[in-house]
This record gives C-alpha cells, structure tokens and sequence, in this order.
C-alpha cells in the first residue's frame, strides 16, 4: 500500500514564491514509475510536482501546470542513481525575478544545477503558481491523482516554505573537519502561512516549524529507519 502523507492548505503567504528542501534516500532505481517527493495540488491540470523521473531516466523534475496549461517543466542532467547516498535536495521558486532562470532553481547537495535537458520551461515574470492557495494540497511521497508515482525511499528534515525562495545554505553546511554537506537542524527561516517541518527526528509528521500545520498519514505505514 502507497504511504500517503499530506495537508490541505489554508489561506497562503504567497502564490509566487515558496521553497521545498529535503533530504532524500532512494531505495531502488528499477521502478519505471516516476518517484513523487513533494506536490501541491488542486487537480491535475493546477498542480507543481518534484519528482524523480523513471529508471530510463533517474533525473530529477519539477513540473507545474495551471488550468492545464504547462507553466514550469525543468530535468536535470545530473542523475540520481546512487542508492546508498543521501540527496540534500531544494527547489526554490520567485516569479517576481526579472531573469527566467532565477525564478526556479535546483540545488543538490549545496550546488545549484545549471545544466538541464531538453528546454526548460520557465514560468513568466509574476506569475501565480499552483500553491499557497487555500483548498490546495500539500502531498509526501505520492501523485496525489494515481498511485503509480509513489516514493520509494527514505526521507528527513522536509521543509515547505510559503512566501520565500531560499538557497540551499539555509537548510546545510559544509562540515569544516569533513568537508561533506550536512544538515541545519534547527534553520533560522520564515515559514509563512502554510510552511511546515517534518521528519525531523524520525517518523513525526507533526509540524516542527511553530506553525502547528501538521500533515496526516492518510493510508499506508511510515515507518523510523536509522541508517
């Protein structure tokens, strides 16, 4: 059964500026399915989905359509392959940027990614994004419109801001005796209206951010893996 964790939203900060930041185990690269890590959705066609793309592919995605219209369609290059690595992965969106390529942005393990395939679909200067309205859900792990895009993996330290874009420096750091990126516990960061933090010390889906917007586990099991 398909672990589906999720929150719909209230009244929002913003509908032109949030950011996700996780940090992402995969378990399997042989699934052809894609591999949902956050979504917020209305339906299909209003909808900004993360995802890592298939095993043809292992790419990671961000998609957003609004009245079925495609408004950001970006794949990296860099795949994700490893499964014995954690990802720290953050997507930050602002459409009040004036430059396309500032309006969303990919960062991996502190790195912002500046290779892509394919042409990248940008949303236009100021547009409104399918988040931060109310109604609007916040779903873990699945496509909320089918059970074919479930997560397989494990997942930590999840945060969803409503009405900023945050660099990647706001959730990491690199270690100064290992050199490796490691996590901010504790960020200083400003969660708006509907921003949440979860799974911050294994399996709570209670919020940790002081907002109190606590997701639910609707079906399935989330189980505490310490690895």
């Amino acid at each position: 059964m398909v672990t589906r964790i999720q929150r719909t939203q209230g009244t929002g900060t913003s509908t032109k500026k949030f950011t996700f930041s996780g940090w992402i185990k995969k378990a399997s690269n042989t699934t052809s399915n894609d591999q949902v890590v956050f979504e917020s959705n209305n339906d299909a066609n209003n909808r900004i989905t993360t995802y890592f793309r298939g095993s043809t592919n292992n790419t990671f995605n961000i998609y957003g359509a609004l009245s079925g219209s495609t408004i950001i369609n970006i794949e990296t290059t860099r795949l994700f392959r490893d499964i014995s690595a954690w990802y720290h992965i953050v997507v930050a969106v602002d459409t009040t940027q004036g430059t396309a390529a500032d309006r969303v942005k990919i960062y991996v393990n502190g790195t912002q990614e500046t290779a892509f395939n394919y042409t990248s679909t940008y949303p236009s200067q100021d547009a409104n994004l399918p988040i931060g309205s109310s109604s609007y859900v916040n779903t873990v792990g699945y496509y909320a419109h089918g059970g074919s895009s479930a997560f397989d993996g494990c997942m930590s330290h999840l945060h969803f801001i409503d009405g900023t874009a945050y660099a990647a420096s706001s959730f990491g750091e690199t270690d100064a005796t290992t050199g490796e990126w490691k996590i901010k516990t504790s960020p200083s960061v400003t969660y708006g209206n509907n921003g949440f933090f979860i799974l911050k010390d294994g399996n709570s889906v209670t919020d940790q951010s002081g907002n109190g917007n606590n997701l639910t586990v609707a079906t399935g099991t989330l189980t505490k893996t310490e690895d």
